[in-house]
């Protein structure tokens, strides 16, 4: 058998691994008969000699495979011709799985580009040794079925409650629809953040079903923290940094309401708190207690609130209703919230 997880889920990627572990029998014989191999200290001739050896006391090994093919690629690519030293290796390595042994099990758990020759196939020149051929590429191993490629990505942001519910319904744990939709909110798209959520929450709950209540009481929000990320980067006027934390929450599924409100919701809390630490308002917990917040965003908003004056705070709070008209009479909402990030990292102290 060999199985090419392309892309995959880290934490689905472990289970699937530990599945095929298990069925290998005793844990021990298990671990005695798989083999890791990792990126650039494979090559071909090791996997498919690797994979020869015979397995010990059991009917076959399990060979695993990070990111070798990844690397493979990339020196494909950067070659000049077909008649590289990265395509001759490729060319072992597709000829060889065409007739795998059938005392192993290969799994490679990688990232290739569909769009380049190790996927695609590519023409061999002629040598003297040899004539022109045509090499067929891992997805003509998937169509022959020498190989299967196995779907291990995460669920999308619409798909992920179902996966919650199915997750819940396999693990015995009760929970409502409210939490599910909380921990959606709160967690996103982060698999193994979510099973330690679950795992916590049914502990806690003790055997009745898992409430909203409960998941805003024991999990944090994670899309907030993300906005803390990007407001951390305006008041150091890090515009790269702002960016690349705007898009990561917009690979959440934030729609651009939310993330205006949001950025506004964390503008207020540094005025609020900046104007009362200017009255000795004591400690963050002082602090918190003074202007009806927690703990956590009071701190954070001292934090920034330092690289600002008063009057660019109030500036900035006049910006950002700015863009929310802009964007409720018309304009495009997306556009509007980057160029908003994009000035205010450009504001002058």
């Amino acid at each position: 058998m060999i199985q090419l997880i392309l892309d995959g889920d880290e934490f689905l990627v472990k289970q699937h691994v530990g599945a095929i572990k298990a069925g290998m029998g005793d844990a021990e014989m298990a671990s005695l008969n798989t083999a890791e191999l990792v990126g650039n200290q494979a090559d071909a001739a090791r996997i498919l000699g690797d994979a020869s050896m015979m397995p010990f006391l059991a009917a076959k090994r399990l060979m695993l495979v990070y990111g070798y093919l990844d690397h493979l690629d990339k020196r494909m690519a950067a070659s000049k011709s077909a008649d590289s030293a990265a395509h001759a290796e490729a060319v072992q390595l597709l000829e060889g799985l065409t007739h795998p042994p059938e005392t192993a099990d290969i799994i490679f758990i990688d990232s290739v580009d569909k769009r380049r020759q190790l996927w695609k196939g590519f023409t061999r020149p002629a040598s003297a040794d040899a004539p022109e051929r045509k090499i067929g590429g891992l997805s003509e191993l998937v169509q022959a079925k020498h190989a299967a490629l196995v779907e291990l990505g995460a669920p999308d942001a619409r798909a992920l409650p179902g996966w919650i519910q199915q997750y819940a319904k396999r693990h015995n744990i009760a929970i409502e629809g409210q939490a599910i939709r909380l921990l959606c909110d709160y967690v996103g798209v982060n698999l193994r953040q979510l099973e330690n959520e679950l795992q916590k929450l049914a502990a806690y709950a003790s055997g009745r079903a898992i409430s909203g209540q409960d998941v805003k009481l024991l999990v944090s929000d994670a899309s907030e923290a993300l906005i803390w990320n990007l407001t951390d980067a305006l008041s150091q006027r890090n515009g790269r940094t702002a960016m690349r934390s705007l898009y990561e929450l917009r690979r959440g599924d934030a729609n651009p309401f939310y993330l205006l409100t949001m950025i506004t919701r964390q503008y207020r809390i540094m005025v609020k708190v900046k104007d009362a630490a200017s009255s000795g308002g004591g400690n963050e917990y002082d602090i918190a207690k003074l202007v009806g917040e927690s703990p956590y965003p009071v701190k954070k908003a001292l934090q920034q609130s330092r690289q600002y004056k008063i009057e660019e705070l109030d500036a900035i709070m006049e910006r950002l209703l700015e863009t929310d008209y802009a964007m409720k009479t018309g304009a495009d909402p997306e556009t509007a919230i980057d160029v908003l990030v994009a000035e205010l990292t450009q504001r002058n102290r």
